[in-house]
């Protein structure tokens, strides 16, 4: 007969990030139970002490989980930089109604967008503060001809 554990909050709202990661990483049953042997030595994360649950937290997080309860903090833009004049050049659009959605969500997708052709895997940045020099001017370029044909002034 096994011994009934007492019930542990922190112990279950750790198994439970582990089981939402590897569904929403869309993990098979097999690679879910061999990240655990490689990880924790156990096929069920059940069995994982503090150590483990937090090494798999740790692996999945590396893998590209986002923990929903963390806020993705994005660096300020520094005063005078190539991402600062984006970010402004961005706001002036935003504000004279040439860009629908002046958020910096929507900033991270045009950077994106715009920085793709320039990047090692042509996927783009998605942070202005990441250019490098090259592709920050470029994107620059893009919105200073966007300001341009809006007749926004920079």
């Amino acid at each position: 007969m096994t011994a009934l554990r007492k019930p542990n909050p922190a112990r279950n709202n750790q198994l439970a990030m582990i089981h939402i990661a590897a569904q929403q990483l869309g993990m098979s049953d097999d690679t879910y139970r061999d990240m655990l042997w490689s990880i924790g030595r156990v096929r069920s994360a059940k069995d994982l002490d503090l150590a483990g649950r937090e090494a798999v937290l740790k692996h999945l997080a590396a893998v590209g989980w986002k923990d929903p309860r963390r806020p993705v903090r994005r660096p300020a833009y520094q005063k005078g930089s190539q991402a600062a004049l984006i970010r402004v050049l961005w706001t002036k659009l935003a504000k004279a109604g040439a860009v629908e959605d002046g958020s910096d969500k929507a900033l991270r997708a045009y950077v994106r967008s715009q920085s793709a052709p320039y990047h090692p895997a042509h996927v783009g940045w998605d942070d202005a503060n990441l250019l490098p020099r090259t592709a920050a001017s470029k994107v620059i370029e893009h919105l200073k001809q966007w300001c341009e044909r809006a007749g926004v002034k920079r």
